[in-house]
């Protein structure tokens, strides 16, 4: 009969192993022998031995259970299992990282930094020494050029010198990297790029290696004999109640008097006389050049002279123009209204196939013109049709309203073909498709066809025009442009006209 071995602590999982009879329980490292097992001596004997020997071996038991003691041959120590590792009994951890399962009090010794931390049950505290050769800070005595001894102390963190501290300065007897000589006070080293200290400064002997009596100071006169750059767009102000401003924006530069209604004048010595070159009224917004009282917007008292004028002008020109007006260069109008004939040489478009003489809604009556060329190649009728239909496709009239898309083969009503771009397009305003009747115009066909032959419709594929074999009178869509071979539709170019 099966019998039942309880934990001593019943709140365990799990807290009870059951041994059936004859048989081992393997579920531990100790066999747990069943009722009436053979050779039970041997297993009884073994099982003691494993417990003198707390299960010694190079690796750790593999079914622990909490408590369970192994000696740890590898590390020559007594090791308790806690539930999810073996950790020492008594001595401390000797590793490079974090033991797991630590508990507090636990004790253990960094192999790499060797330094001593305790647990405290939520993390390492480390007890000493507080500084290594690794990280931290080194007392030591070295000699200097003299053969004196010095004393130092060194900053390292992970293995780098980065600073010396001395009491006086020197040269050090052996060199050391990034030091070539020591000076007086806290150094860092040359040899580690983009050391430096952070933080505020109440005074300092220098700055940028520049002597601090040569800075400009901001609460008293001074002078400099290098150029002088503000280089933020708040920029420059001057006057006890900053008057004037010098700002940059997106636009550009901005000067502006800040005080209300006030003026701006530029002067110049001319000749050891002052003379006012230009004013600009605050109040009234004006610009006077050669008057401090302008009475328009902009007044010149002389002469003007310029090479350009660009800008829109508002309002009426007072004044007679006298003499011509001629440029050689590039005129630009914009909107423009004339009320008589405009009479000209050649009148060019600036940019190709952009715009348009007249308008949908105001249309020239007659344009008497010679036209050599057209860009497009056919000509086309608007005809109102049953749908929307792609370019290409071949067309009839019937249908619903005047054409409808081609079903019959060889059909004698065809009309013609779906125009893209027509040359000509008759019946513009029209509501509908444009329709190519003649000229050269993408066809949608299929099967096997030459240049040169007759096109008519597909009694298969609406919409296609296919090879015609003696066509009959009125059934010809037109002659084909370019051969073409395949089972599948396509598109080449024909020549439209019905024969």
């Amino acid at each position: 009969m099966a019998y039942t071995v309880n934990k001593t602590n019943s709140s365990a999982s799990p807290n009870q192993f059951t041994v059936q009879d004859s048989v081992l329980n393997t579920q531990t490292n100790l066999s747990l022998l069943g009722k009436g097992y053979d050779g039970y001596a041997e297993v009884v004997a073994e099982n003691f031995l494993h417990l003198l020997e707390n299960f010694s071996n190079t690796t750790a038991p593999t079914k622990p259970i909490t408590g369970q003691l192994w000696y740890d041959e590898t590390e020559g120590r007594l090791k308790v299992y806690q539930g999810s590792s073996f950790n020492p009994v008594t001595s401390a951890s000797y590793q490079s990282f974090t033991p797991s399962g630590q508990v507090a009090g636990d004790l253990w010794v960094d192999s790499t930094l060797g330094q001593l931390y305790f647990y405290n049950g939520t993390a390492n505290v480390l007890v000493g020494p507080r500084a290594t050769t690794t990280s931290g800070h080194i007392f030591s005595t070295i000699k200097d050029s003299t053969d004196a001894d010095k004393p130092i102390t060194e900053l390292f963190n992970n293995s780098q010198r980065i600073a010396i501290i001395s009491e006086t300065a020197f040269t050090p007897k052996l060199s050391i990297a990034g030091f070539s000589t020591i000076t007086q006070g806290l150094q860092l080293s040359t040899d580690i790029s983009g050391l430096k200290f952070t933080g505020t400064a109440t005074n300092a002997d220098a700055l940028g290696g520049t002597s601090a009596a040569n800075f400009l100071t901001s609460n008293a006169n001074d002078t400099t004999s290098g150029s002088l750059g503000i280089t933020n767009d708040l920029g420059l102000t001057v006057g006890a109640d900053s008057d004037l401003s010098v700002t940059v924006d997106a636009s550009g530069v901005i000067f502006s008097n800040v005080i209300s209604d006030t003026d701006i004048t530029f002067k110049v010595n001319d000749g050891g006389v002052t003379t006012t070159l230009m004013h600009m009224d605050g109040a009234l917004s004006r610009i006077g050049i050669g008057t401090a009282t302008p009475s328009t917007k902009l007044q010149v008292v002389g002469t003007v002279t310029a090479t350009a004028f660009t800008g829109n002008v508002t309002g009426n020109v007072t004044g007679d123009v006298t003499g011509n007006i001629a440029g050689s260069g590039t005129s630009s109008l914009g909107a423009t209204t004339l009320a008589g004939t405009l009479t000209s040489k050649a009148i060019l478009p600036d940019t190709t196939t952009t715009y348009d003489i007249g308008s949908t809604s105001k249309k020239y009556n007659t344009v008497h013109a010679q036209a050599t060329s057209a860009q497009y190649a056919d000509l086309a009728e608007i005809y109102e049709s049953d749908s929307e239909y792609e370019v290409g496709t071949v067309v009839i009239f019937g249908g619903d309203k005047e054409i409808t898309v081609s079903s019959m083969g060889a059909d004698p009503r065809v009309a013609g073909v779906i125009s893209e771009n027509p040359a000509y397009l008759m019946n513009s305003e029209a509501t509908g498709q444009a329709v190519a009747l003649q000229g050269k115009v993408k066809c949608k066909v299929i099967g096997v066809i030459g240049k040169g032959d007759m096109l008519v419709t597909h009694s298969q594929h609406p919409g296609v025009a296919r090879k015609g074999n003696d066509p009959a009178m009125g059934t010809v869509i037109g002659k084909a442009l370019e051969n073409y071979n395949s089972t599948e539709i396509g598109t080449i170019n024909i020549v439209a006209g019905r024969i």
